[in-house]
């Protein structure tokens, strides 16, 4: 568990110390990378089991959602080099989020 703290903290450092242009040509590759895993998780999303796990599953897709939102927007109009960086880590989390909803679904979903 400290490493993961320990390599994103590298990670947020390298990040922060890449020129502001650079920064901003990050941030499409990791947005569509939380695209594709938003959609991959909306394919996925069969009938699950009781009311319970849909809502739960479309919780974890609607963080996900609202994450991506807020991602675009810090890239779109930035203020600072850092809102890349923080559009970077916002996508980031948003693709976890899309991810962990599809297992959700595949774990919890009817077979079609």
């Amino acid at each position: 568990m400290q490493s993961k703290w320990l390599s994103a903290a590298f990670a947020a450092a390298f990040i922060l110390s890449m020129p502001w242009s650079a920064q901003a040509f990050e941030c499409p590759k990791h947005i569509e990378a939380a695209e594709d895993a938003i959609d991959a998780a909306n394919d996925s999303m069969i009938g699950l089991k009781s009311d319970l796990q849909m809502h739960r599953g479309h919780m974890l897709l609607d963080d996900a959602k609202m994450l991506l939102g807020s991602a675009k927007h810090n890239h779109k109009k930035p203020q600072n080099e850092f809102d890349h960086a923080r559009a970077i880590s916002k996508s980031d989390a948003a693709k976890g989020y899309a991810e962990t909803a599809r297992i959700y679904f595949k774990k919890f979903g009817t077979k079609k």
